[in-house]
């Protein structure tokens, strides 16, 4: 903290205790303003805060819309599964059908006689 002219002569009139107790005291006046935020730091502080609020907003707003996606990929993938547990059960049962008819002349070339018609039946 720099000392004025007139605030020199009159600590040179001091006492030289006095004097140099008011020098510390300037000195540690001086250290602490050194250690305190100045206006131009707060307020580039207070930019870099906005940003950071901006930057999260659009990361929340990111975020939002990937949840929405992942909802709906989710969604694609049971219909999917639907289908394709349909389409299993469509091709079981031609392939059913299918053994239904050629079984018989099969089974009799292996020595098994068929007696009765075949019956399609679940077995558990």
């Amino acid at each position: 903290m720099p000392i004025s002219v007139s605030m020199a002569r009159t600590l040179e009139q001091l006492d030289p205790k006095v004097r140099q107790a008011f020098y510390e005291v300037f000195e540690e006046v001086d250290r602490q303003i050194g250690e305190t935020v100045t206006k131009k730091e707060f307020n580039e502080l207070k930019g870099i805060v906005a940003e950071l609020a901006k930057a999260q907003n659009e990361l929340a707003e990111a975020q939002k819309k990937t949840e929405e996606e992942l909802r709906k990929l989710v969604a694609d993938r049971r219909k999917t599964r639907e289908q394709l547990g349909g389409l299993t059960h469509t091709v079981v049962y031609v392939l059913e059908d299918r053994a239904f008819k050629g079984l018989p002349s099969l089974l009799e070339r292996d020595g098994i006689e068929v007696i009765e018609s075949l019956k399609r039946d679940y077995v558990e």
